[in-house]
């Protein structure tokens, strides 16, 4: 049963972005309190990026919490598994498999979070009271959670506390952080906590030996056939 206005069908996406009006004063918040966070990333670059979509842009590209320049977001996770997951997403959420190249291609870092920053936690049974369903850390469409990263970054929050799609846990395991677009002014303390492949398998996901990593000594050499 619904209420007034149009009838709606189960199946129709229920969350909508945030009024233009809506006082988030009182939003459910939690503090950050020199939590180690966890990125996957290639090996080659740095973990510290805040992503951003263009100013003018719709939305559709970018991540689900991703600000608009000059501000950006940046995404880290409660533990190895979480990270390693989202990074591999949706491959990985069918066969909970990956091949060995791939798997060497990243790593995962670890990071303390900053003391006594407010997060805006959208997982707090609360948040629905000011217009926040479940649907905002899953729904295909960003335009959506983009808009409501918007306003928690304009309410003064430091990012948003979450539980990620690509992961079946419902309480919250990553953090998107809030700060100014690209690679931050002061370099951030970052560490190599595990490689990809260590990573892939702490996780619970199969390593698929695809020969990437064999040498000469793996490989028998057969003479060609005789013409």
């Amino acid at each position: 049963m619904t209420g007034g206005g149009d009838p709606a069908h189960r199946t129709d996406v229920a969350q909508e972005a945030p009024a233009a009006d809506l006082d988030l004063a009182g939003f459910p918040e939690t503090e950050s309190r020199g939590t180690t966070f966890y990125r996957a990333k290639r090996h080659d670059r740095g973990a510290w990026w805040f992503a951003s979509t263009p100013a003018d842009a719709d939305g559709v590209d970018g991540g689900r919490f991703d600000l608009a320049d000059p501000r950006g977001t940046c995404y880290w996770a409660d533990s190895v598994e979480v990270a390693v997951r989202e990074r591999l997403a949706h491959h990985t959420l069918h066969t909970n498999t990956v091949f060995a190249a791939r798997a060497r291609e990243m790593v995962v870092v670890s990071a303390r979070a900053s003391r006594g920053r407010r997060f805006a936690d959208v997982t707090d049974p609360r948040a629905v009271r000011s217009g926040v369903g479940a649907e905002l850390q899953t729904m295909g469409d960003y335009r959506v959670p983009q808009a409501w990263a918007r306003a928690f970054d304009a309410a003064g929050f430091a990012g948003v506390r979450y539980s990620t799609r690509f992961t079946s846990d419902a309480a919250p395991n990553a953090w998107a952080v809030f700060g100014d677009a690209g690679v931050p002014r002061r370099p951030r303390p970052e560490r190599v906590h595990r490689d990809g492949v260590t990573a892939c398998r702490e996780a619970g996901i199969r390593v698929l030996d695809d020969g990437s990593g064999a040498g000469p000594e793996r490989f028998t050499l057969v003479p060609p056939p005789a013409p």
